[in-house]
């Protein structure tokens, strides 16, 4: 007993942190409650659980600040001390938005659930509609507290209704936001009306490609509800994470000598990815290739370039092709030139003293991911664009290391030539290399003529490229005309939200598709702009008319645009409970088991030929296991995911160096998802690459050691 009022009276010295540390812990537990243990009735149990975790994370809350945290944040100068704070509050927010919000469920009114199943003759061999589940967001409904219409019997764990009759199934109860309603998918057309309060949606259960069908109901629930677990949530992630910066920023790796290994030895780190990546290239030889690689290959026979796919990265492609006529060799290179990056950024680690353990870890990391297995054999420009960002991203680092010096000598070069890259490959790669570019000499004044000369050679080698030489190539520039696809998207957004229209905007409008025809859709624009019937082509080279329209009707209803943007830019803040599909997942044809194909059928003699053909099934299945499928990928894939890892990870840093320069080692990544999110239409997972390639890689600096021998790092001594 003395031990626990002593272990008290150490852990809780005064009022104020006592209670500081009660709601910490209690906060958890109720965030913990309320997302995992809650049911929609009101369990003794359960509620017991969270009394005793509230006790305990309370008490490893108040251990935690006494001993650790509140010498070490107190250690911070006061300003740093601000932006961890801050930090830790905005990135609770982000976790907050990534998340479902769980309402108190047995506060909530009770909701009455309708469900009718009309069942005509099922054919031969064929079974009839089976219930699998329904989960109504804490739990799942027994079976023995709905009411049915009809005949139905047990199988298994299911209910199977047989044919030849109408099913009615109803349940009243309290349910979260979405509720979901489960059967197994049929080989034939069969309608299911699920209402919810009165309203009624049909659905149909004939969908082959999913084995069972999960209809998701979206239901609004007050805020009132949801109150607790928002403030519960925050205060607990926002806790988590100032410890985990304080905690990690505070830490230093053992400091050591840097040993000089032998010339090139920091080559061998390719050796996982090459082995990885060109065992997945032999299964899906020659390479990847979707819609817009056949496309490019195509128009590089012909020696048509167009600027909207980067004409540079066409030459580039073109002349390759002239060199080996197969999507093999641009795979192969693309092969090694990744896998060299990644080598050559892993041994910028190492000579800062990273252990070697931590960089083959990261090696194979690289190595084994599903998605660079594929896109490291995939002929898409997005590719290329992505190792140039990732490359700029460790020059920056490197910079940041030597605290400029980096940039004597060849430094600068690379550095230009790193920028260029990004800028030509992309059209929203001109404001990531630039901003950053133009920075450097800002933050690193020392060395301020290199950094500058860097800028100047990216700028002038990206001036050539789109001047003299596109002129020379004939390169087709109007194709720009495709960013009116941006403003397409607004506009569908307001015919949807109805916004009021003058006589003028209407026909306008209905010039190119009647209005009543506008499929709005806000994660893709595709839903307008490829139907039949829309006069595309027109619409692109009436970019004038377009920007007045967009802009007057944005002044009209600002509110359209901020939700359809929040909407449309998903893919870029949101890595969990996405409400958008996710496109270009992959480069194949078709994944269906037994009609895979990675070649789009054409006209210029490529199509699949793997050199181990039964491995091609197993591969495939082996994808969908680790969570690599169409349309929705596991969180663990997804770019938003390591654009915060990124930005998490480059913050610890700026603690541990207690240096904010450390910022522009992520700045890339931020400005290019910043723009992705205004001007996104298509949420395709291959424009964000570059984030899981840089947010992988970044994983490194969290062991940067100590700065060695009087505050020279190894990159200095190299200069």
């Amino acid at each position: 007993m003395n031990v626990v009022i002593q272990f008290i009276r150490k852990n809780f010295p005064d009022v104020r942190s006592a209670l500081g540390s009660v709601t910490v812990g209690f906060s958890i537990a109720i965030a913990i409650y309320l997302g995992s243990l809650q049911r929609h009735f009101l369990s003794k149990r359960y509620a017991l659980y969270a009394v005793l975790i509230a006790l305990a994370a309370t008490f490893l809350v108040a251990w935690l600040r006494q001993h650790w945290l509140s010498r070490k944040f107190h250690g911070l100068p006061r300003a740093l001390r601000t932006t961890v704070i801050v930090f830790s509050v905005i990135f609770s927010l982000i976790l907050l938005a990534n998340i479902q919000i769980q309402p108190v469920y047995y506060l909530l009114p009770d909701t009455t659930m309708q469900v009718r199943i009309p069942i005509d003759t099922v054919p031969d061999g064929e079974e009839s509609v089976r219930l699998l589940w329904v989960e109504t967001g804490q739990g799942y409904v027994y079976y023995q507290n709905m009411h049915f219409e009809g005949e139905w019997e047990r199988v298994e764990k299911n209910i199977l209704f047989p044919p030849n009759q109408e099913v009615r199934i109803t349940w009243t109860g309290k349910v979260g936001s979405t509720p979901q309603i489960a059967f197994r998918m049929t080989h034939y057309d069969q309608p299911v009306f699920i209402t919810w309060n009165g309203v009624e949606q049909e659905y149909n259960l004939n969908q082959p490609k999913e084995p069972n069908i999960l209809i998701d109901s979206h239901l609004d629930i007050p805020l009132i509800y949801k109150i607790p677990f928002i403030l519960a949530f925050s205060i607990s992630a926002g806790f988590v994470l100032f410890a985990l910066l304080i905690l990690l920023g505070t830490w230093q790796p053992s400091k050591r000598s840097v040993k000089k290994s032998a010339r090139g030895a920091w080559l061998w780190y390719m050796l996982p990815m090459i082995l990885l990546w060109g065992f997945t290239l032999l299964v899906f030889w020659p390479g990847i290739m979707s819609g817009d690689s056949i496309t490019l290959w195509s128009q590089n026979l012909v020696g048509e370039f167009s600027d909207w796919q980067s004409a540079f990265y066409a030459v580039v492609l073109a002349g390759l092709m002239k060199i080996w006529y197969s999507p093999a060799f641009i795979a192969i290179l693309q092969i090694l030139l990744f896998s060299l990056l990644v080598a050559w950024g892993l041994k910028a680690l190492q000579d800062e003293g990273v252990s070697k353990i931590v960089l083959w870890g990261i090696s194979l990391l690289f190595a084994l991911s599903p998605i660079n297995n594929l896109y490291a054999n995939t002929l898409w420009r997005d590719i290329p664009y992505a190792l140039a960002v990732m490359w700029l991203t460790i020059i920056a680092l490197k910079i940041y290391l030597s605290r400029g010096g980096w940039v004597k000598g060849w430094g600068w070069v690379w550095l230009g030539i790193s920028g260029f890259l990004i800028a030509i490959l992309r059209q929203n790669g001109i404001p990531v290399s630039f901003i950053l570019l133009i920075l450097l000499p800002l933050f690193y004044r020392k060395y301020w003529k290199q950094l500058s000369a860097g800028f100047l050679l990216c700028l002038a080698l990206f001036l050539f490229m789109k001047g003299p030489v596109y002129s020379w190539l004939n390169v087709d520039r109007t194709k720009s005309g495709q960013s009116n696809l941006i403003l397409l998207h607004h506009i569908g957004a307001h015919l949807d939200a109805d916004t009021p229209l003058t006589s003028d905007e209407e026909e306008y409008i209905d010039s190119f598709l009647p209005i009543p025809d506008w499929n709005y859709y806000c994660c893709y624009v595709g839903t307008i702009s490829y139907d039949n019937d829309f006069e595309r082509e027109r619409f692109l080279s009436s970019s004038p008319e377009n920007r007045k329209l967009a802009l007057d009707l944005f002044l009209r209803d600002p509110l359209v645009d901020v939700q359809h943007t929040v909407c449309s830019g998903e893919l870029v803040w949101r890595f969990n409970d996405n409400q958008c599909y996710m496109k270009s997942t992959h480069g194949f044809n078709s994944w269906i088991p037994g009609e895979v194909s990675w070649v789009l059928n054409n006209d210029v003699g490529l199509k699949d030929d793997s050199k181990i053909p039964a491995l091609v099934t197993p591969y495939v299945d082996a994808l969908r296991f680790f969570g690599f499928r169409d349309d929705f990928m596991v969180v663990y894939l997804r770019p938003a995911l390591y654009l915060y890892l990124a930005a998490f990870f480059v913050m610890v840093v700026i603690i541990r160096k207690r240096d904010y320069r450390a910022a522009l080692i992520v700045l890339p990544l931020v400005i290019q998802s910043a723009i992705l999110f205004l001007v996104s239409y298509a949420p395709a997972i291959r424009y964000q690459y570059s984030n899981y390639l840089v947010g992988l890689y970044l994983l490194g600096i969290l062991f940067l050691p100590g700065v060695v021998d009087q505050g020279k790092s190894a990159s200095e001594k190299s200069n």
